[in-house]
């Protein structure tokens, strides 16, 4: 007799029991006895109805005893049926698993990219002004960020400032090389934001304003501009020490914790030659005045005309600053309790003013580059 056969009359003979093949033996005895017990000829009166339970006695025999000698088939049966239930319960398992991944790392990015933009958002105005690099550099440079970002825990978005590491503007070429070839091989400790992307458009205000009045203790201060981009702002300004008198002095300079200064070349105001000056280097004091004027960042402009014997020197620099940045301050010009201070909110006033009147002149590109200044 072949498998199926044999599976199929145990089936038979569980069913006349009224069983499957998941019983025990001992269900099976106690269902055999009860049935031998239901068709006992002592309970039946006439012939034909004796017979048939006579019938049905030795159906039960042998029904029986092919259970009992086959009982290794239900065996087989039962491990079949555990395997095939382990099997679909571990597919429902992987698949629960792989949805219950693909929502977590669904939410993970989604999380990753609010919390990105808010950090972003946060630190546009602080940093996005103080990185001069490609776009491609960038662009890498985001996505280590973003793989950096995946697997933290981030129950605060506020909680991403803490995983940037921003480009810190004050490095070294030797250390900017450095940085960036770490952003090249996949480091995610640096997150860099275009400068060329926040300084394509601008609005100048070129007001040559006289800060001070030159005298024997307070040299000329003047701010000859002041140009608004989107994310940062930025002032030139020139100092003009004469050696007439000899005792002007500037303490130091307060420009706020996030500054850049470059300096710029000084132009003669006779001819289109320059001179080109170094960023001031606090305190500036010329007793004497050719030498300390060359150790403090200085430039000798020497007079054009042989009838005039005043020297001056000329210091020229631009300083790039964020919004949040309202007054910077000149210390200590001419004595120690003497300030400077020049506050930028009259110029924001005359910006919020000419922007809103002006824009509608303006291609629509323009409102991309809208001081973030003027949103608050």
């Amino acid at each position: 007799m072949d498998l199926d056969k044999t599976i199929e009359t145990l089936k038979k003979n569980l069913d006349l029991f009224g069983l499957n093949h998941r019983c025990s033996k001992i269900e099976l005895y106690r269902k055999y006895q009860q049935y031998k017990k239901t068709w006992k000829l002592d309970n039946f009166e006439n012939m034909d109805e004796k017979l048939s339970a006579s019938k049905k006695i030795d159906d039960a025999h042998k029904a029986y005893d092919f259970i009992k000698i086959h009982w290794n088939y239900l065996v087989f049966l039962k491990n079949k049926e555990d395997s095939y239930d382990r099997s679909i319960i571990i597919i429902v398992f992987i698949f629960l698993f792989i949805m219950m991944m693909a929502y977590m790392q669904t939410s993970a990015n989604k999380r990753v990219r609010v919390a990105k933009q808010e950090a972003v958002n946060v630190h546009e105005a602080n940093w996005a002004w103080t990185h001069g690099v490609s776009d491609s550099l960038v662009k890498m440079s985001k996505m280590n960020a973003l793989d950096d970002f995946w697997g933290k825990v981030i129950i605060d978005t506020n909680q991403i400032v803490d995983l940037l590491t921003f480009w810190p503007h004050t490095l070294n070429r030797h250390d900017q090389n450095k940085i960036r070839q770490e952003i090249l091989n996949g480091s995610p400790k640096h997150t860099v934001f275009p400068n060329e992307e926040y300084q394509r458009k601008k609005t100048t205000y070129i007001t040559n304003r006289t800060l001070t009045i030159a005298n024997d203790k307070v040299p000329n201060i003047i701010m000859e501009k002041i140009n608004f981009f989107r994310n940062h702002y930025e002032m030139i300004f020139n100092f003009q020490f004469s050696n007439i008198y000899n005792n002007q002095k500037i303490l130091s300079a307060d420009f706020g914790s996030n500054v850049i200064i470059e300096s710029k070349y000084f132009p003669h105001s006779n001819n289109d030659d320059s001179l080109w000056t170094k960023q001031p280097n606090y305190p500036i004091l010329l007793e004497d005045f050719m030498e300390d004027c060359i150790k403090c960042g200085g430039g000798i402009l020497f007079p054009d005309e042989k009838s005039k014997n005043e020297l001056l020197c000329v210091f020229r620099f631009i300083v790039s600053l964020p919004y949040t940045t309202k007054e910077i301050l000149f210390k200590g010009v001419g004595s120690p309790l003497d300030e400077v201070p020049i506050n930028i909110k009259p110029y924001i006033n005359k910006l919020k003013k000419e922007w809103s009147e002006k824009l509608p002149y303006r291609p629509m590109e323009w409102r991309k580059w809208k001081p973030i200044v003027l949103s608050n």
